[in-house]
Parts: structure tokens; sequence; C-alpha cells
């Protein structure tokens, strides 16, 4: 699909988010809730006689715009002027959050001329009625969002007091399961895990550290659920829990909402109430273990030196390893004034000092500043240019493909109608066919979406100078760790990083990967 600005060409697309009620039918099993919303929306846009050529779906569940990364993408998209139309199953997908995010969706649509369009009702940004039919769903739709979260929230205290378990998975040693006769779930100890606990809470209570019970149960060849290995966060999280003796623990009202640096954001309460009930399961823990632990843990941590946890490296987390791909730690020696950057892995990538590295990264910050101003002085867009052609003649072989598929299929029903074929000939051919065709009509879906990938890259080429010269120009104006941080994340996705003559102190490699989404 070619992507340019004429009038008369037409282009759609359609957004998939899911919703939490979707997410409760899901659980009960209505199916996957993107994959129906993707059906209904592609049957009602041939109906109408319109094809969507991308669809934009979101996988992580927020709030609000700033969480969800794929709604930002298409806002771009839409206030850029790349889409006639946008087929959503209902305008509450597009957005449920404060009248804030409202507006920005809202003004989006309307300025850039784009049509929101549902199997229910199209709303034309340039009528009026619709306009203000539009922002009252939205309207609406927030305050039964904030009655629904209300319900959820009463339900979830409700479970808690009643020693129900309201946690998503159950913890180490427990298995969940459902209440007979009445809503709710509650625990049931794991026998072969219920023992690790124990282990962990006797190797702890007998003044063994974290890190050694690790390695002991690494070494037995214990696994925890979700990693190969057990960790000292895990280990600790253990300990800490009241679960294994017999209590339900909720944090009511952990996270609140405040405006910092101009956006709305969820930050640690203070004031947070935390609830300590009898739980319905039976617990793994005796309680004269449980205290000895706790007054180990609280001697440790009353003795135990703080660590300084502020960033004091501005390329993290972008640096990383040009061979594995990991992220580049910062080591410091005490035993000299050196601080370097490595990857703990790959030992045969050679370590180099910050300053070196960081003065290299904004030396090819600035080369690559140069490298923009002249394409684009020049015009000169042969690379993306070329990756478009590639590109179009590619889907321009596969339709081809696609009408001689076609073709054979109509072949197959005339042949069958002449009794030439059998049915289990037919059967088999024309399935085999309508496989090849599905194949195919994927094959050129993704090419499409590539390309509209391809011309977002090159327009934001141009974006970007702007941005850079702006990291240069602030970089060295600035102390703050920070700050310097952020200017390197605006415009970097990452950095790798390689370096294999240890001999030498700047001789090493950075390869820029710039942000041009």
């Amino acid at each position: 699909m070619e992507i340019n600005t004429n009038n008369n060409m037409e282009y759609y697309c359609a957004y998939l988010r899911k919703s939490r009620k979707d997410m409760d039918a899901e659980a009960h099993g209505q199916g996957e809730t993107l994959a129906r919303h993707e059906k209904r929306l592609k049957d009602y846009a041939d109906s109408i006689g319109i094809k969507i050529s991308k669809f934009y779906k979101e996988v992580v569940s927020g709030e609000t715009i700033s969480s969800r990364p794929v709604m930002q993408q298409l806002l771009t998209d839409v206030e850029n002027g790349l889409w006639t139309g946008v087929l959503v199953v209902e305008v509450e997908r597009l957005a449920r959050g404060n009248t804030l995010d409202q507006g920005i969706v809202s003004n989006a649509f309307q300025y850039s001329n784009t049509k929101i369009i549902t199997p229910l009702k199209t709303y034309d940004p340039e009528n009026e009625y619709d306009e203000e039919y539009f922002e009252f769903g939205l309207f609406m739709s927030r305050r039964e969002y904030k009655k629904i979260n209300q319900r959820l929230h009463e339900g979830i205290l409700a479970s808690v007091k009643e020693g129900k378990h309201v946690g998503t998975a159950a913890p180490y040693g427990y298995e969940k399961y459902k209440l007979p006769k009445q809503k709710g779930y509650s625990l049931q100890i794991n026998p072969d895990e219920a023992n690790l606990v124990k282990l962990v809470f006797d190797l702890y209570a007998s003044g063994n550290g974290t890190q050694f019970i690790c390695n002991k149960l690494n070494s037995l060849g214990y696994k925890p659920r979700r990693t190969t290995e057990f960790g000292k966060s895990t280990i600790v999280h253990i300990l800490t829990n009241p679960i294994y003796i017999g209590k339900i623990k909720y944090t009511d009202r952990a996270t609140i909402k405040k405006v910092v640096n101009g956006k709305v954001t969820r930050v640690k309460n203070k004031d947070k109430n935390i609830i300590y009930v009898d739980g319905l399961h039976e617990p793994i823990i005796d309680l004269n273990t449980w205290n000895k632990v706790q007054n180990i843990r609280n001697n440790n941590l009353t003795n135990h030196t703080k660590i300084d946890y502020t960033l004091k490296n501005p390329m993290s987390p972008l640096l990383k390893c040009g061979i594995c791909g990991k992220s580049l730690s910062r080591v410091t020696f005490s035993n000299r004034n050196d601080v370097r950057i490595c990857c703990r892995k790959c030992k045969e990538n050679v370590g180099s000092n910050i300053n070196f590295v960081e003065t290299k990264l904004l030396q090819a910050l600035k080369l690559l500043l140069n490298d923009y101003k002249i394409k684009l002085i020049n015009n000169d867009t042969r690379d993306i240019d070329t990756l478009l052609e590639l590109n179009k003649n590619s889907i321009e072989n596969y339709n081809i493909k696609l009408e001689k598929l076609k073709l054979q299929l109509n072949k197959t029903y005339d042949l069958l109608e002449q009794e030439i074929y059998t049915k289990d000939i037919f059967l088999e051919r024309s399935s085999t066919i309508k496989q090849q065709i599905a194949e195919i009509i994927q094959i050129i879906n993704n090419l499409q979406n590539e390309q509209i990938s391809i011309s977002q890259k090159k327009h934001n080429k141009e974006k970007l100078i702007p941005k850079i010269e702006k990291v240069i120009d602030c970089y060295y104006k600035t102390n703050d760790i920070y700050k310097k941080n952020e200017l390197l994340k605006s415009v970097l996705e990452k950095v790798e990083y390689l370096k294999i003559n240890p001999s030498s102190k700047e001789d090493f490699s950075l390869k820029l990967y710039p942000k041009l989404y």
C-alpha cells in the first residue's frame, strides 16, 4: 500500500483493546477478545466496502493514554493525517481516562478530520452533532468506568475481610482453588513447595543469609515458578510474607495519583492502609519460627549500611552489549580511581572508562545529526525509498500470486460441477488452495503494515533533527544525571557497545539506534 496525501485516496485502520469486562469474559471461556473483535471489524469493513490496512493491537491494560503505547502511536498517525478513518468496536475503546485524555483523543480526530467508525455509528468530525455525541459518549463511559472500579474495590475489600485470597496467583507453597458454594478463592498447601518454604525459614533462622539460601536451593535443583534459579528477592519475599502463618495481607490504596512533571502518574501512598486478617487457608510456618526470622531480619536491617540507589550512569539503560544484548553495568573499583562500564556476562566484550564512552556517544550523535541534515538538504532518502520500492514490488507480486490462486480455486469448483473431481478430491484441493490464499493474504497485510512503518520512519527522521540538536546543546550545560539520561532517551532506543581489544583505552565501537517511531 502506498501512502500519500492525495484527498482521493482513502486508508482505514482499526484499533483493538481489551476492557476489564473482556478479561472476565475470557476467564469464563468466551475466547480471545482481540481475535473476536478483529474478525468483527473485518466483517463490518467488508460489508461497507472499505479495507482495513493496519490493526493497532493494544496488548497492555492501561487507564491513561500515557500507559498505552499503541494508542500513542495511533494518535501520532492520526495527527499526521495517515488515516481516513479508524474502526473500533465502540468509542469507549479509544479513551476511558480522565477529561484531559478524552480531550487529546477528541482533538486528534477533529483537527485531522479523521472519522471514527463503529458497527453502530460513524462519527464524522465535520458534523457538529457527531462531535457532541462522541464527546458525550466518552463522558458517560468515564462515569461507568469509575463506578466499576468502585464496585471492584469494595468487592476486594469484602473478600479480604472474609479471609479469602484475592491475588491473581497463589504464593509459592500454595495452590489457588475456588471455594465451594460461595464466591471467591482460597489456598491449599502444595506439599513439595511447602517443604521448600519450611527449609528457607529454617536455614534463615539458623543464621544463614539470603545469598547462602539461594545457592543452597539452586545446588539442590529446586526451581522457582517463573525463573530458572532462585534469587535473593524471591527469598526475601518468602521470609516476609505473612501468608505462611495463615494471615491475609492487603494494602489498601497502595498508590495514589499525582501530577509529576506535568503528567498524571501513580506514586506510592505514604498513608496507605495495610490490612491483616486471619485467612481461610492453613499456615505452613509456626508462629515461633516466624517471629524468630522477623527479629533476625530487623536486626540485620538496623545494622545494614544503606545502599545509594540514585542514578549514576546517564547512559543507563541504553547501553547494550554488542555480543549478547544485555544491559551494561557501571562498575567502580575501590583500589583505583576508575569507573567503568562492562558486560557481566560476556568476558570477551572488554569494559571501558565511563567518561570515554560518554564522550564518544555525544560525538556519534553529532555525526548522526550531520548525516540527517545532509540527506535532508540533498533530499537524499534513497535508502528508505529503495525499501519502499522493494516493498511495493513485493506486494504487487503477491497480489499476482493471489489472483492466480483465486482462479485455481474457481477452477476446482468448475471441475466438481463437471464431475471430473470427486467430492473428496475437491475438498482436498480446495482446502490446500484456501490455505495458500490465507497465507498470502497474511503476507500482503504484513508488507502493507511494514510499508506504513517505513513511511513513518522517513517522516520521523526529519522530526528527530531538532531533538538531537537539543540533546547536543543541553547535555553539558547540566550536571543533573537524570536530565542527561532523559535527553539521551528522548532520541535513542539503544546503543550497542563492542570492544575486543583490551590494550587500547578508546578502541571500542558504538552503534546507535535512534528513535524512529
